[in-house]
């Protein structure tokens, strides 16, 4: 017969005995919430296996019947417990998880069988200890109807003091004669040692009491090895180095002539375990091939060909080095875009283990570098834990959101990351906690920054910057496609055949409800969609969720841009109604670019005159840089007035302003769009409503380089603006970009202000004199 099985690793149910069974295993849980919560077994049969080793099931099961399920929530995780009753013995035939093909072991008929004394005494023994009045019963029941076999079971599941190999040595016992035997043989045993039987607790079998059912078995062997014993075998099996091997084992010598009762006894023994536990001379074998890894980044990423190119030149060099010593590289750049996932894909590529440490709002160094083992709760620092966790001296330590650290009261965390990410230093990096040199040179780090800026000068001198831009619509088009969309339907659990999400309708998401330089967001809206499809697959199903065919369902659901409107609701995408209500474009106002921690964005920048004495005046929280780059731009068009046949604003207050005013703005790159916006306020004629510039510009009228190139690019690309000034400095950063962009976008690479204002300006009387 086939029955759903639940996988025992201690405690064995024999016929006729019951079960307390509490389920934690994913294997019993996944059976359970398949076959067992849905009622669809007949009668609630099930077979109990018993796991000798991780890889070994006992050939013999119990086929029990489920009494009773129960079921509660803890910590967000479902968990079990079956309340089970031995019925009879079973083969197992055939393991087809979450079932198994059993046969059922049936006993001969015990006929005319003598009288066995010494199983009834045992048994009579047992019931007069018994404070249960039904076992009691039930001994005196079976002693009188001569069901010697079924007795033999009955007492030697109560039996505490066997181990778990003799109830399956029990269990597999073929015959009734040979049960009645043993269990003679048992009772004999246990009687010359404790007088008389004792019976177990209820519901002692249990798996949950099965540690400290070890406990006391292992309290019985002699000559057990003690705790210090132990810890001096794992000791002597680690390869130090002559200095930490004197020290160790010192300090181990030290251990072994103190009391256990004294305050330093713990805490030397806690600091002797941690030692042991360290990999100090584990490692993992690199295995760099350059093509599986340019395969491996090329599946898991898209774009990002000169990150890529660079991540594999740096493999390379490890390959023939074959030592990753004096390279931590850093990746920068806006959140989303796949630093932390391309950090994993080295790992894989080199096929070490990976271990992320969040450095994000760390104050206190001791969170680096761990306490002095004299203060209370001491403990080791992240570094030290992330390789005792790896139980590899070679991992792939990846220290995320290096920028986020502060300087707090208890020291500056940053300073000590200094000597962490020095390969002249770091093959004696200091732990407080551990307190001798470790050498963590060949840890391969990599480190992620959403703001480089923002990093000590000592510790970005350390680093070696990669720089990762934004996603353009295309490329975000592909990343949704191939991994976005698969991912999230594994995670809501639907086949990909059961929905298409139109191409048009990822468009819409992207360039509707997203503004951002990754795709996180984009990941969330693509859950959205799921969510509403799951919904729909749900109301079909009704009350039948293992159908194989979905009633009145047309497959697959198409989701257009129109489905995608009625999911996400409201439009997130603000910007663009601002860019569009801003045209046409009134004289004093420019399109300038910018770049944030999230990606580019287009900056409106307006200026306005009134009568007055020359004063400028500046609103919507602008930094200091920008503050000088509108003196300098006034400075540049009152020097060239004449030249330009324009009036300067002598006698004219300006107002300039920038939009967004809760928003932080500073920077030398927004000078060109102000040069261009006090050039068409003193002319009087608009610029044109389609372009957006960027530069920084000089008193003398040159336009000098900026950053963040791709991101303001792709800004401009997302506002719906096809026309980009950029300085001709950032030539070589343009030509990197896709070609589709820039096909696309129409990029005039400037030298001059007179050039800018030649390409934002057009038809003007201002440039016939420029």
């Amino acid at each position: 017969m086939e029955l759903p099985v639940i996988f025992v690793a201690s405690g064995v149910l024999l016929p006729g005995a019951s079960l307390k069974i509490p389920v934690k295993s994913k294997l019993n849980v996944r059976t359970i919430e398949k076959v067992l919560s849905r009622g669809v077994v007949a009668n609630n049969y099930v077979a109990i296996a018993y796991k000798v080793s991780s890889e070994k099931v006992y050939e013999v099961a119990t086929i029990a019947y489920v009494e009773k399920l129960f079921g509660w929530t803890l910590n967000n995780s479902t968990q079990y417990s079956l309340d089970v009753v031995g019925l009879h013995r079973a083969n197992i035939e055939k393991l087809t998880i979450p079932t198994c093909t059993v046969s059922k072991i049936v006993d001969p008929k015990e006929v005319n069988m003598e009288p066995r004394e010494k199983l009834i005494t045992g048994a009579k023994s047992l019931a007069s200890n018994s404070t249960s009045s039904s076992f009691s019963n039930e001994i005196h029941n079976l002693i009188d109807e001569q069901e010697y076999g079924k007795l033999a079971d009955l007492c030697v599941s109560q039996m505490k003091s066997l181990g778990f190999m003799q109830h399956l040595e029990f269990l597999g016992t073929k015959t009734v004669e040979q049960r009645v035997e043993l269990c003679e043989k048992w009772m004999t045993d246990i009687g010359d040692n404790n007088n008389t039987l004792q019976l177990k607790v209820p519901n002692s079998l249990a798996l949950a009491n099965g540690n400290q059912q070890k406990k006391l078995n292992k309290r019985k062997i002699p000559n057990a090895k003690t705790q210090v014993e132990l810890l001096e075998e794992k000791l002597d099996a680690i390869e130090f180095s002559d200095e930490v091997s004197d020290r160790v084992f010192s300090e181990l010598q030290r251990l072994k002539n103190m009391n256990a009762q004294q305050s330093e006894y713990n805490v030397l023994v806690n600091w002797l375990e941690l030692v042991a536990a360290l990999p100090w001379s584990t490692s993992t074998v690199d295995d760099i091939e350059i093509n599986k890894s340019r395969a491996i980044l090329s599946d898991s990423h898209e774009a990002m060909h000169d990150v890529k190119q660079r991540v594999l030149e740096h493999l390379a060099v490890c390959k023939m080095n074959n030592s990753v010593k004096g390279m931590i590289l850093c990746f920068t750049g806006p959140p989303g875009i796949g630093k932390t996932s391309i950090a994993k894909a080295i790992a894989q590529s080199m096929g070490r283990k990976f271990h992320r440490v969040s450095l994000g709002g760390i104050r206190d160094e001791s969170d680096i570098r761990g306490h002095r083992r004299t203060y209370v709760a001491a403990m080791p620092g992240r570094i030290i834990e992330a390789l005792k966790q790896c139980k590899s001296n070679n991992p792939v330590l990846l220290l995320d959101e290096i920028d986020k650290l502060y300087s707090g009261n208890q020291g500056s965390p940053s300073a000590a990351l200094l000597e962490l990410l020095d390969p002249e230093q770091n093959s004696t990096f200091h732990d407080h906690y551990l307190n001798m040199p470790f050498d963590v040179s060949k840890i391969m780090f990599i480190t992620t920054a959403n703001d480089i800026e923002k990093l000590e000068p000592a510790l970005r001198d350390r680093l070696e910057i990669i720089e990762m831009s934004g996603y353009s619509l295309n490329e975000k088009l592909k990343i949704c496609e191939n991994h976005l969309l698969s991912r999230q339907l594994s995670k809501h659990c639907i086949s990909p055949d059961y929905v298409n999400l139109d191409r048009t309708a990822m468009v819409t998401m992207i360039e509707e409800y997203t503004m951002e330089a990754g795709v996180r967001q984009l990941e969330r809206n693509v859950g959205a969609i799921c969510r509403h499809v799951a919904l729909r697959l749900a109301e079909a199903l009704n009350s039948d969720p293992g159908a194989d065919v979905l009633p009145e369902m047309e497959l697959p659901i198409e989701i257009s841009d129109a489905d995608v409107h009625k999911i996400l609701k409201v439009k997130a995408m603000k910007r663009v109604r601002i860019v569009e209500k801003m045209r046409p474009l009134l004289p004093g106002v420019c399109f300038g670019l910018s770049v944030t921690t999230n990606g580019g964005r287009v900056m409106p920048i307006e200026a306005s005159k009134s009568k007055g004495t020359g004063k400028i005046v500046t609103t919507g929280h602008l930094g200091k840089v920008l503050n000088e780059s509108i003196l300098v731009a006034k400075g540049w068009l009152s020097a060239n007035a004449e030249r330009l046949g324009v009036k300067t604003f002598e006698e004219n207050d300006i107002h300039v302003h920038l939009p967004a005013g809760a928003i932080n703005k500073d920077g030398p790159s927004a000078g060109s769009g102000l040069a261009c916006a006090l050039v068409s306020l003193a002319t009087g004629v608009p610029l044109r409503s389609d372009a957006a510039v960027t530069g920084e510009i000089s008193l003398t009228g040159h336009v000098l380089p900026i950053g963040g190139v791709k991101e303001k690019v792709l800004a401009a690309q997302r506002e719906g603006l096809r026309r980009v000034v950029l300085p001709k400095s950032n030539e070589e950063e343009y030509s990197k970009m896709d070609l589709n962009i820039r096909q696309e976008m129409d990029v005039v690479l400037a030298d001059t202000i007179e050039e800018v204002i030649g390409a934002m300006m057009e038809n003007s009387p201002v440039l016939a004199k420029l």
